[in-house]
């Protein structure tokens, strides 16, 4: 233990304050985290530095951040957002709950900003894409019984399992506000993506999934894997695309390069089986191998429980995805009638 006696109950008093006040100074973003104040009171460095977990801390510094970004959208008397949770809930250090927490709001706020200040909306758009890194180190224990599915990786094998998932899965209540907000986001953003999708022969709504689990809907943020800022290629894998940029350096650009990349424009059969299957192919069919249902697809349906992997290659069977499955998503829109299948 440091020097100072510091426990995790003071860690989650300043965490509460934090939240509960709604408002954070700007000395919160000092460089050196000794300097780090809430309210007049400075964060022992104990808590910033490497002797307890840093987690804590940078959970309160992000709800920091956004809270004094909406706070500048307000100052500056941005429009407001049709985008925001309907029941915005406060922000609060907890692991489990903080990405459909803070997804949200820093999407709104981008929503605010970005037709009228460029400046503002780059920076959350910058940390929305380290919001949505963070979603994929997120571990959460459940106990539950994964669905027995298919090792193949073919089409024709896997055609009649999609089918009959999307046919038997339900939407989680518990979930319920979240994937409306999705629903609610898709519609919003569908112009923008009809608009490229009619340039590549590939539906808004793929490409408005595909949005949501690669950059957490971040238009500041590359398609392929969610890397800021467009002014630079993707750092992540895939790395170095586009393989010709800047200029040009805005989303539609990057956005055509990730879907020519895996090879999804100009195809003609965009069935529900096919799309599934594409999205899926995305990602990846590790999941398959340990009979898991990707949470690519079915994360807040009654398919997908837990399992995750947390890095390329390293499985967490207790781990558990906070994003909403392209699948979970999909079926919203068909039971709501915003899309049709033959």
């Amino acid at each position: 233990m440091a020097k100072r006696d510091v426990n995790r109950r003071d860690m989650m008093r300043w965490s509460a304050s934090a939240s509960a006040l709604g408002l954070l100074g700007r000395k919160a973003f000092a460089q050196n985290p000794d300097q780090i104040e809430i309210f007049g009171q400075k964060i022992p460095s104990e808590i910033a530095g490497v002797k307890l977990p840093l987690r804590p801390l940078n959970l309160v510094r992000t709800i920091a951040s956004i809270l004094t970004l909406e706070q500048e959208a307000n100052r500056r008397g941005l429009r407001t957002s049709r985008l925001s949770l309907a029941q915005e809930t406060p922000l609060t250090p907890n692991e489990a709950s903080f990405y459909q927490q803070a997804m949200p709001r820093l999407v709104a706020v981008i929503d605010r900003s970005e037709e009228s200040d460029a400046a503002l909306a780059d920076q959350a758009g910058e940390l929305l894409a380290q919001v949505h890194a963070r979603e994929h180190e997120a571990q959460q224990a459940q106990q539950t019984e994964p669905l027995l599915l298919s090792r193949a990786h073919d089409f024709a094998s896997l055609k009649s399992e999609y089918a009959a998932l999307f046919e038997s899965a339900a939407l989680r209540a518990d979930h319920a506000e979240t994937i409306d907000w999705h629903h609610k986001m898709l519609l919003e953003a569908r112009p923008r993506y009809e608009k490229l999708g009619s340039e590549v022969a590939v539906p808004w709504y793929f490409i408005g999934m595909i949005h949501g689990l690669e950059a957490s809907f971040n238009f500041r943020a590359h398609l392929h894997n969610g890397d800021f800022p467009l002014t630079k290629r993707t750092r992540q894998v895939p790395a170095g695309r586009p393989l010709i940029w800047l200029p040009p350096s805005d989303w539609e650009s990057s956005a055509k390069d990730a879907l020519k990349l895996l090879g999804f424009t100009n195809q003609s059969d965009w069935s529900l089986e096919r799309t599934l299957y594409r999205l899926e192919a995305y990602n990846g069919f590790g999941y398959r191998r340990v009979r898991v249902a990707t949470p690519y697809l079915w994360s807040f349906s009654s398919h997908y429980e837990k399992g995750k992997f947390v890095a390329d290659g390293r499985w967490n069977p207790i781990a558990r995805s906070h994003q909403c499955g392209a699948a979970t998503v999909l079926k919203a829109l068909v039971s709501a009638g915003d899309v049709k299948f033959g």
